[in-house]
């Protein structure tokens, strides 16, 4: 738990200087937010260039594991892993 805990802090915020856009880190995992919106906010993972897509949700207890075999333009919100992320998302109890 205590590992678990260290990887939804926040250690930083703001432009990356690499993807151009406002993201969020714990200690090496991006944190759910606008350029890489996660199952929710205690979730915790990385996109990768293409559209893959891997990460944690502490609170749900799910790991979600997204993998293209196409590149494409995308590295952070690419719109077929939040279409599964919704689907997810829709599946489990309010």
């Amino acid at each position: 738990p205590a590992t678990v805990t260290l990887a939804r802090t926040e250690e930083s915020a703001g432009i990356d200087r690499t993807l151009l856009v406002g993201t969020r880190f714990g200690l090496g995992h991006m944190l759910h937010g606008p350029a890489s919106p996660l199952l929710g906010p205690t979730s915790f993972g990385h996109p990768g260039r293409g559209g893959s897509l891997g990460f944690a949700d502490a609170e749900s207890g799910i790991a979600f594991g997204y993998v293209t075999n196409g590149m494409r333009r995308t590295v952070t919100a690419d719109p077929r892993a939040q279409a599964l992320i919704r689907a997810v998302r829709d599946c489990l109890p309010a």
